[in-house]
């Protein structure tokens, strides 16, 4: 996890470093996911190699679009745990809890669709539908975040 936060700090707001980011960092922060678990970490990594210096780096949207670690709580039984994590006040101060990796998901999913990026948007529908957001968003329990 500290190796997500140091590379964060390294590609924070570098435009020109994020445009030259190689598919292999991505894979093995992705693969850190898989094998260390759901940290939000990994994310805020992610997030900070798509959009530097308030512009979209459409190869790294691709490359992080492209992976497999985006699965969402978007079926009928998943469904019911985010409402659940929603309701648990632990699960909205704790920063490493399913349900603030879920929030950071949806954000980083949001990065990757911004600018001009069909392919990110057509991945972004197939992955979390917007019936599926608004169901959330109209739920009583949804939180502001």
């Amino acid at each position: 996890i500290l190796e997500a936060v140091t590379m964060q700090h390294i590609f924070m707001n570098n435009f020109q470093l994020c445009s030259e980011m190689n598919e292999r960092v991505v894979q093995h922060f992705v693969h850190c996911i898989e094998t260390h678990g759901r940290h939000v970490q990994y994310l805020k990594f992610l997030q900070t190699i798509v959009k530097a210096e308030n512009k979209f780096i459409k190869k790294c949207q691709d490359i992080v679009m492209a992976e497999d670690v985006l699965v969402f709580y978007n079926d009928r039984a998943s469904f019911q745990t985010l409402v659940q994590m929603m309701r648990s006040e632990r699960d909205r101060m704790d920063e490493n809890s399913p349900l603030m990796y879920h929030i950071h998901l949806v954000e980083l999913l949001a990065v990757c669709t911004e600018g001009k990026n069909v392919y990110t948007e057509i991945k972004c529908n197939s992955l979390l539908p917007l019936d599926d957001i608004v169901r959330v968003v109209t739920h009583k329990d949804c939180i502001p975040e």
